[in-house]
């Protein structure tokens, strides 16, 4: 079996049908941006190989010591042959995604506190226009002081001024770019290279958010023949690889800046010895930096996805998002009542925000971003996510938002009134979905677009939860946890037989396209 084909068979909840208002949907994942999905046989490698043998890494004398210590550092060395790092690159584990990623480099450079400088010789920083919130508070609640770098007129990353900025803080003594290699919005990526090799030439260091791009892009710490284009630190979430969920966040850093004394998180397994007095802190930044009991079945998972993406292949990776981004462009571009906002035209990851648009005695409006993630939810089985995807900075431009509408807004959402908080439509075709499948979506948001405002008279928003509901009701989840029997009900554990699907995309998704469309239009 070809291991794309492979990959799309063995996603846990693949075939599955979800409860919604207007009967049993097929569960069409399409939020990838956000996570991935768990694949059985990654889970069937931990379970098989891992689990036996697990124990705590912290002691290589016992069997199981050893090999969950084995198997964890072999995972560090998958990662470290992925993003082309060299020995001077040091792969941590560290929390939850790129978030914790870049706060543990914040902190070992020493950022968080303020420390006895002058303005002129404050630490300066770098960052673009389309960073998500983990790549710009962390900076904004540091020492730094943070420069914005705007969209340039293609709606890329401005690198004239960028260059003109680095010239500005030329007498700083240390100058950070930190950039999202692609966003986690609109998909529009970065020229890395370009970018890393300005950054070196005025003296900065270059850093990189791979939170949204890992999934689908090359990293390439070490560029061959291209010193200046090497990147000093990456920050990836291995979550949103397809087989991520229950994986730490990685931080890869060049030793050079790991030059604090004291570990960011200091604690157990950090040190060479303590007496009653003092301690040792260990030399390797590595363990140092790991403190604690690690995620250790986590990191060995991290390590088996990276795995599995380059035995894919980043090439067909990359040919396969291509051909679907164009092919939904095609379709989408030319209907009145769907807005793709970014610049179409931009090399981007298979990523859309949307706008959808009904027409009324006033002209076209906007449906509400909540409300068409229900009708996606509620008729088709899709899951998407609405709202400004962690990206807010971003989202007042591509809205168009000037300060005083934002302030206005802010000062209602305060008063509870969430329905006024901006945002998208936010989906993604991943490189392995099928043809059925991708069709599915496609139509789905056209009818949305252009049936969907029928449909507003019979749902509700709840501030509270800031959601909407077909005829104010609550949506049907699954059994409580505190309700699971694990002496009685065979359903909570593992008969190690395989779920046959509810439903087959070739020949079943059509079918619910048709209900769909016949709720929408009747």
């Amino acid at each position: 079996m070809e291991l794309v084909e492979k990959i799309r068979q063995s996603l846990i909840g693949e075939g599955t049908r979800i409860p919604t208002s207007f009967g049993e949907k097929p569960l069409i994942y399409a939020d990838y941006t956000a996570s991935g999905r768990s694949l059985t046989f990654i889970e069937d490698a931990i379970r098989e190989h891992v689990l036996p043998y697990y124990a705590n890494t912290h002691t290589e004398t016992s069997f199981t010591g050893a090999q969950s210590t084995a198997y964890r550092e072999q995972a560090r060395d998958i990662i470290r042959s992925a993003v082309n790092a060299t020995d001077d690159d040091q792969i941590i584990f560290c929390g939850p995604g790129a978030t914790a990623a870049i706060n543990k480099l914040v902190d070992i450079m020493g950022l968080r506190h303020p420390a006895d400088t002058t303005h002129e010789d404050q630490p300066v920083v770098f960052i673009g226009p389309y960073e998500h919130h983990s790549n710009e508070l962390p900076w904004r609640e540091s020492r730094a002081q943070v420069v914005v770098i705007p969209l340039a007129e293609d709606g890329t990353l401005d690198c004239d001024r960028l260059e003109a900025e680095l010239t500005r803080f030329a007498s700083r003594s240390l100058k950070i770019g930190s950039f999202s290699a692609a966003s986690n919005v609109t998909g529009v990526k970065t020229d890395t290279h370009r970018v890393a090799k300005l950054l070196h030439a005025h003296g900065a260091v270059s850093l990189w958010d791979y939170a949204a791009a890992a999934p689908y892009v090359a990293i390439d710490m070490n560029p061959a023949g291209d010193a200046l284009a090497a990147k000093d630190a990456v920050f990836i979430s291995p979550h949103k690889l397809v087989g991520g969920p229950g994986t730490p966040g990685i931080l890869v850093v060049k030793r050079k800046l790991m030059t604090n004394a004291v570990p960011a998180m200091p604690g157990g397994g950090t040190v060479l010895y303590v007496n009653p007095q003092d301690h040792t802190f260990i030399t390797d930044p590595q363990r140092r930096e790991e403190g604690g009991t690690p995620a250790i079945v986590e990191a060995i998972r991290a390590g088996l996805v990276f795995k599995l993406q380059q035995d894919v292949g980043i090439a067909k990776i990359e040919a396969n998002e291509k051909d679907f981004r164009a092919r939904a462009l095609a379709r989408w571009q030319g209907n009145p009542a769907i807005e793709v906002l970014g610049n179409a035209a931009n090399d981007s990851l298979s990523i859309f925000s949307l706008r959808l648009k009904c027409e009324t005695a006033g002209g076209m409006r906007d449906l509400h971003y909540g409300f068409v993630v229900a009708l996606l939810n509620d008729l088709f089985g899709i899951q998407a996510r609405g709202g400004c995807s962690c990206a807010g900075p971003y989202g007042h431009d591509l809205l168009n938002m000037d300060m005083r509408t934002s302030r206005a807004i802010e000062k209602e959402i305060k008063k509870g009134h969430m329905v006024l908080r901006p945002g998208w439509v936010r989906l993604n075709f991943n490189y392995f979905i099928d043809e059925a499948t991708f069709d599915y979506l496609l139509s789905a948001v056209e009818l949305i677009a252009n049936y969907g405002a029928g449909l507003l008279p019979y749902y509700e928003f709840d501030s509270t939860s800031a959601t909407w509901r077909y005829q104010g009701r609550a949506m049907q989840l699954g059994l409580p946890l505190e309700d699971f029997d694990f002496a009685a009900d065979a359903a909570v554990g593992s008969n190690g037989k395989a779920r046959q699907p509810a439903f087959e995309p070739s020949s079943d998704l059509p079918l619910f396209l048709a209900q769909a469309r016949e709720e929408l239009t009747r």
